[in-house]
């Protein structure tokens, strides 16, 4: 028995950058897209009649958004210790998922998580593919490939890294290669390279902590084994370096030198900014003890991404959006939307624009285009239903009470009036030693 579901009477926005279809109607049938008509152009009905006709006139229909940067593993930590080392594997997963539905209340259909502690991320998909618990589809990576000194590798020599940490520390092009197999074994989507170096952190100029060969080494194996590859790289030779590689997107890019803009235009490598988690950090770092020398330093990050990223849109370099959702500035469920605002408050998109980076841009980076991201014939019917015009105001998707549903494959999600919350255990924070100041 085909199931059959139409909503009619809104304005459609299809995700794909065309104009919004008014007083449109869409077909669902079976979870996926059948047909999209206005009224009176309405298509013959070889299924038969709706079971369920939902009237959504006064409302707005869009694509799911599609987050391209969420940490489903990290538990909303403070501290790199907090999310890289405690907690432990069963605590960080059996989290994730209950984490992962606040995701999809959001109007978060479908995600990425580039990097996880543990085989985190990877858990979370298949637990929410086999129907265990709700939550959006997740294209998902393992442990960020590092090299010694570079992003990721925060801990001393002498302690090494952790296996639980989201970073794998690789000092040699086999040592990179197996890891890539071993990723690829363990059923990564993704795999995720730790690019910019500890040395740029104060030299602007210093390169990458990988070689152009290693880098090279990462990309061939896991494109030869059919996976994509992305890059952590805030600096303008760590972008570079990864376009020449061929990397499928590049993560931050906030330093990246307008020289390159070419470069990634030719290759058609999209960014994800990530602003979210750098604004949220200038704006509510000392709400949650961000040193206020780091808020410094990341608003210094966000006038140099915001001047470098207005000249790539320009140019036509292709964007994705995403959150950075996962730390305790970024917690889940309130923030996945905030990266599409900013691409209009801060970057200058248009609101058409900025929502197709967040929907079908994104789908197109993760290889998903032909299933979700867009309202066309075909695609899983993951949408929500607005109430209100995004094109007048952008914040309209980060209400969650102008979120009048969302459908996940064309079954209306259950959500809460507010978000569930949780107390945070004594086993997943930093021991703090002392908070009394010593006096000198």
């Amino acid at each position: 028995m085909r199931r059959i579901l139409e909503i009619a009477g809104c304005t459609l926005i299809d995700g794909t950058g065309r104009a919004p279809i008014p007083d449109a109607t869409l077909r669902v049938v079976d979870g996926r897209i059948a047909a999209v008509w206005r009224n009176g152009e309405r298509p013959a009905d070889p299924q038969g009649p709706a079971e369920q006709v939902v009237q959504a006139r006064g409302k707005t229909v869009i694509p799911g958004l599609i987050d391209a940067h969420c940490h489903i593993s990290y538990g909303e930590g403070k501290t790199a210790e907090e999310v890289d080392i405690y907690g432990g594997p069963e605590w960080a997963a059996v989290r994730a998922v209950w984490n992962a539905q606040k995701v999809l209340q959001s109007g978060v259909t479908s995600f990425c998580d580039p990097g996880s502690t543990w085989n985190v991320a990877v858990t979370c998909r298949d637990a929410i593919n086999n129907g265990m618990f709700d939550g959006p589809r997740i294209l998902a990576a393992g442990r960020h490939i590092s090299a010694d000194g570079g992003f990721a590798d925060y801990f001393p020599s002498w302690l090494g890294m952790p296996v639980s940490a989201e970073g794998v520390l690789c000092s040699t092009s086999d040592e990179m290669r197996r890891e890539v197999r071993r990723q690829v074994k363990n059923r990564v989507d993704l795999v995720k390279i730790s690019g910019d170096s500890q040395a740029q952190d104060t030299r602007l100029d210093a390169g990458p902590c990988f070689s152009a060969e290693e880098l090279s080494c990462i990309v061939d194996t896991a494109h030869g084994l059919g996976r994509k590859v992305t890059i952590h790289s805030r600096y303008a030779k760590t972008v570079a370096a990864a376009a020449r590689a061929g990397v499928d997107w590049v993560i931050h890019a906030s330093y990246m030198d307008p020289g390159d803009i070419g470069l990634l235009l030719d290759r058609q490598v999209p960014i994800c900014a990530t602003m979210t988690y750098t604004a949220n950090i200038v704006q509510h770092g000392r709400d949650v003890g961000v040193d206020p020398n780091y808020i410094e330093v990341k608003k210094r990050e966000l006038d140099a991404l915001v001047k470098a990223h207005r000249k790539a849109i320009e140019a036509g370099v292709p964007m994705m959006a995403g959150s950075e959702a996962g730390f305790a500035v970024t917690p889940y469920g309130q923030w996945h939307a905030r990266e599409i605002e900013l691409m209009v408050e801060l970057l200058g998109m248009k609101p058409l624009d900025a929502i197709t980076a967040g929907t079908f841009n994104n789908a197109k980076a993760f290889g998903w285009e032909q299933e979700v991201g867009s309202l066309q014939p075909g695609r899983w019917a993951d949408l929500l239903v607005l109430d209100g015009d995004p094109m007048a105001d952008i914040r309209v998707l980060s209400d969650r009470k102008r979120i009048a549903a969302v459908y996940k494959g064309g079954e209306l999600v259950p959500r809460a009036d507010s978000l569930p919350t949780r107390r945070r255990m004594g086993h997943e924070r930093s021991l703090a030693v002392s908070s009394v100041p010593l006096n000198r």
